[in-house]
């Protein structure tokens, strides 16, 4: 009895001390996990781990690669900063930590920062209309009485067209660069009512870097250069338009090539801004991550602003996804799920991609520039392996898919055209995967492909509409192409055997006519493929002055064979082809004007 009264006492005292055990890992073990946690990147991989993995991604894809810099932050340090491959493959330039790239459309973070810290001052309001801002009269194409504010600009949807690529850039640093001359000489016709449609736009984010310019009384460029980079000690950056108060940025910034993704050079890779606000940044990684690391204080500092509470404001969510609860914007900044909630911002220009994300819960980012045109395997993938998969998956109750315009698009410029030729057509299954979807009672209204912009439906019929306009054009083509065709070979055997009808004074009329119907299908193709490269507007112009030379011609044509077939008498042959000639050229000329071919 008394032996089996000391095994009790000792199983109960065992049994305390496991109890005892058990309670203390269950503390433990979420304290370690949070600790593993947070020493991890959003997407598992362990920081001890992070530049060995970020190494072999890059060994793994060395064939595809031309120079690619990457920065992470955590907690406020650089915990990887290394460059990789080439800044000129021809030369076997390596790139390195000093190496200068473009930002492109992430120098726009610069202009929303700004703006806060103006408004934190009290100098700015995001409610107000912005022409309070502006000088007395400033827009002449608004079509709404609905005000535009700084949110609008922020949020790109003060409902401005799209401008073309030969308006946003420029290749002469001697050009004129005042910011609000350009903006006045540049001014989109405004096609959406404000807050109704995103449709990412330069000239708002531009107009917002003047406002800056504007209220501080400085210009655009000094102010960021005194109250972001000197604060931040960015000295390897510059926002100027051609980079003219950095010359030793600029010979750094001309040492590296831009290259398309099969890795062949891209030509005259330096282009200039004309919204110089919105991407004329060029500057280091390493640069861009101090930056980032700013707008992820790990204590209380705040270098950027007086106060912490204007910081969080800024990354704060300002707009959401059409009857959602999905975060789309905060004051410009892009909101993107991966394996955690992010910040993010992308930027292309002629030979760079570049992309900052981070995560300003873990304080964990990110910076990846490459010198390669619209470039996936880091842009993307690189990001994707470090944050995660994003993926969207919508409820489409609508019986099918259908045809979506993006609304970034021109409205009255000469590139119109070739932005309706891209219609999109999504299945069920791919509208399902987009960022949103607003429908009522089973018809799409818009769509979000992009945080950057939505995409507003087209209805078959319109579709079919432009299909079919387009074939009397294309018969115009062959008739004016087979006319002259015929005309050359005509006169050719008139002068070499003497004989057929003899030519008409009317001939050399009815042959330019066809010559230059041949040809603008020609001009057309050039321009449309000159556009991929960014050409300057100035170069264009040739092109542009062609179409509308056509269209005079056209009208002098139909002008004079009115008159010519009501004063001489011709063949009943001659007077179908000169007439066929006419409407082809009547054709012609209603499709250059329709679609604004000369502006």
């Amino acid at each position: 009895m008394q032996m089996n009264r000391g095994y009790h006492t000792i199983n109960k005292v065992i049994a305390c001390v496991l109890s005892f055990i058990f309670i203390i890992m269950a503390i433990a073990v979420p304290a370690h996990a949070e600790e593993e946690q947070a020493e991890a990147t959003p997407s598992r991989i362990p920081l001890s781990k992070l530049e060995e993995t970020i190494d072999a991604y890059v060994a793994s894809y060395e064939k595809y690669t031309a120079a690619v810099s990457v920065v992470v932050i955590k907690d406020g340090e650089p915990i990887v900063n290394k460059a990789y491959g080439y800044a000129d493959i021809e030369n076997q330039r390596k790139a390195d930590t000093s190496t200068v790239f473009e930002w492109a459309s992430i120098s726009k973070l610069l202009v929303y920062t700004s703006v806060m810290q103006l408004v934190e001052q009290g100098k700015l309001d995001l409610e107000t209309d912005i022409k309070e801002y502006l000088p007395e009269g400033f827009f002449k194409k608004l079509k709404y009485d609905e005000p535009i504010t700084l949110m609008n600009l922020m949020h790109h949807n003060a409902g401005w067209e799209d401008q073309t690529a030969t308006e946003v850039y420029y290749y002469d640093e001697n050009e004129n660069v005042d910011l609000g001359e350009i903006l006045r000489k540049n001014e989109p016709k405004q096609i959406y009512k404000p807050n109704s449609v995103v449709g990412y736009s330069n000239y708002s984010v531009g107009l917002a870097g003047y406002i800056v310019e504007l209220v501080s009384g400085q210009p655009y460029y000094e102010y960021v250069n005194q109250h972001i980079f000197e604060p931040l000690h960015m000295n390897d950056t510059t926002v100027h338009p051609t980079g003219q108060d950095r010359p030793d940025l600029v010979h750094r910034r001309n040492e590296i090539e831009g290259y398309t993704k099969d890795l062949k050079r891209i030509p005259e890779n330096r282009v200039y801004v004309t919204f110089y606000p919105t991407g004329a940044a060029i500057g280091t990684a390493e640069d861009l991550g101090k930056f980032l690391a700013a707008l992820m204080p790990v204590d209380d500092s705040h270098v950027l602003f007086a106060k912490r509470d204007t910081l969080d404001e800024m990354l704060s969510t300002s707009l959401y996804y059409d009857e959602t609860s999905t975060p789309r914007f905060a004051h410009g900044f892009v909101e993107m799920e991966y394996g955690v909630p992010t910040l993010m911002h992308e930027g292309n220009l002629k030979g760079f991609s570049s992309k900052v994300v981070f995560d300003p819960v873990s304080k964990f980012g990110m910076v990846v520039m490459t010198n390669i045109a619209f470039e996936e395997i880091y842009y993307y993938g690189l990001i994707s392996k470090i944050f995660g998969n994003s993926t969207y998956v919508n409820s489409v109750t609508s019986e099918g898919g259908g045809y979506f315009q993006s609304a970034r698009r021109p409205a009255a410029r000469f590139t119109d055209l070739f932005r309706q030729l891209d219609i999109t057509k999504f299945s069920k299954a791919e509208l399902s995967s987009l960022y949103n979807v607003v429908e009522h009672n089973g018809v799409i209204e818009k769509i979000s492909y992009t945080p950057y912009m939505d995409y507003l439906p087209v209805s078959k019929w319109k579709v079919n509409l432009i299909v079919i306009s387009l074939i009397p054009v294309a018969l115009a083509i062959i008739f004016s192409l087979g006319a002259l065709i015929v005309n050359l070979i005509r006169m050719l055997i008139n002068k070499l055997y003497k004989r057929g009808n003899p030519p008409t004074h009317f001939d050399k009329y009815h042959l330019a006519i066809n010559f230059a119907g041949a040809v603008l299908p020609l001009n057309l193709l050039i321009i449309h493929t000159r556009l991929s490269s960014y050409p300057a507007y100035s170069s264009l112009r040739i092109n542009l002055m062609f179409n509308l030379l056509y269209v005079v011609l056209a009208v002098a044509y139909l002008g004079l064979l009115i008159y010519k077939l009501r004063k001489s008498s011709y063949s009943k042959k001659q007077r179908v082809m000169y007439i066929m000639s006419g409407i082809s050229a009547f054709i012609l000329a209603a499709f250059v004007v329709g679609w604004h071919l000369y502006v």
